[in-house]
């Protein structure tokens, strides 16, 4: 058992897929096996099957035309979700107070002792539903823990961050993702891993990702290809195109702005190096990029119009 005093709400805040999910999971793991998180205990394979009775996982939701698969969907969640997929269908990644309910339905059918409820991007419920779970927090049923985690805290209410103790994550340094990449894949090439640490960003789980599928690994590679004719072949019509393209969604504009970022950095890295290296680009320019690049993800949370935002960002290269 984990000894000290635990809190009744934490929250796991950072970029996606740096392992705030699996921190969440190991922490669950440290309070339910009696050996802190053992791996060979009953309680830690129950864990590992997602089927401990003390521990809801929500994660995956059952979304029509999108996740229906409830073989799929268990691995990853295990509250009843029935209630989804019954007319109204749900279409959405939303965590409603239907959802909350039947999470915290198992509150009375589990077993003794802890109970934890592990809720990945915590930030999808709604507003119905995050006030309901608000007051949750505020009087938490005995021997409960909430581990949630967050990849937009500004998204979430003051309130709800207040009742939590806040743990912060950020992106990975590549030594560290590449000594991990080695351990876990011994196979991979020289090359494959120098790619593969590239594309991850910082992100652990990305690089894992990558490193499994090759379909994954194909669509990064692609999109950098991409971004490199942005910058080394300007093109205005091409440009507006693209901003077009990747505004229609919040995700790909967040994930488009995130490569971005990155790709000036690593440009960044190489003109220091190789100072002769595309003359167009100079330390100057670069730098002054990534501040517009900034200023652009900060205006789009501002509510600016995303597209413009974007076409007058990619007018700077």
């Amino acid at each position: 058992m984990l000894s000290g005093k635990l809190n009744h709400a934490y929250l796991f805040a950072g970029p996606p897929e740096v392992g705030k999910l699996t921190a969440a999971k190991y922490f669950a793991q440290l309070i339910l096996c009696e050996a802190e998180a053992c791996g060979e205990c009953e309680a830690c394979k129950r864990i590992r099957t997602n089927s401990h009775p003390n521990l809801t996982t929500v994660d995956t939701l059952w979304i029509e035309d999108v996740s229906e698969d409830w073989e799929v969907i268990s691995r990853k969640s295990n509250f009843n979700q029935l209630h989804r997929s019954k007319s109204p269908k749900a279409k959405t990644d939303s965590l409603g107070v239907d959802d909350l309910r039947e999470i915290l339905a198992r509150i009375h059918n589990t077993h003794e002792g802890w109970q934890i409820f592990v809720i990945h991007n915590v930030e999808r419920f709604t507003r119905e539903a995050v006030n309901s779970f608000l007051k949750i927090l505020e009087e938490p049923p005995a021997k409960t823990i909430f581990l949630l985690t967050t990849s937009n805290l500004p998204l979430l209410l003051p309130t709800i961050v207040s009742r939590c103790r806040v743990l912060q994550f950020g992106n990975v340094n590549s030594s560290a993702i590449e000594k991990m990449l080695q351990a876990k894949f011994p196979n991979l090439s020289g090359e494959e891993l120098k790619r593969v640490v590239n594309f991850s960003m910082g992100k652990p789980i990305r690089a894992i990702r990558l490193a499994e599928n090759p379909d994954t690994f194909r669509e990064f590679s692609e999109y950098f290809r991409k971004l490199k004719n942005l910058v080394e072949k300007p093109d205005t019509a091409a440009k507006m195109q693209f901003a077009e393209a990747v505004s229609v969604d919040y995700a790909e504009t967040q994930k488009f702005l995130e490569a971005f970022t990155y790709f000036l950095r690593s440009f960044l890295l190489t003109r220091a190096k190789q100072p002769e290296a595309n003359s167009r680009y100079t330390p100057k320019k670069l730098v002054n990029l990534l501040h517009a690049t900034e200023a652009t993800r900060e205006a789009i949370e501002k509510n600016v119009n995303p597209r413009l935002a974007l076409e007058n960002l990619l007018l700077q290269i």
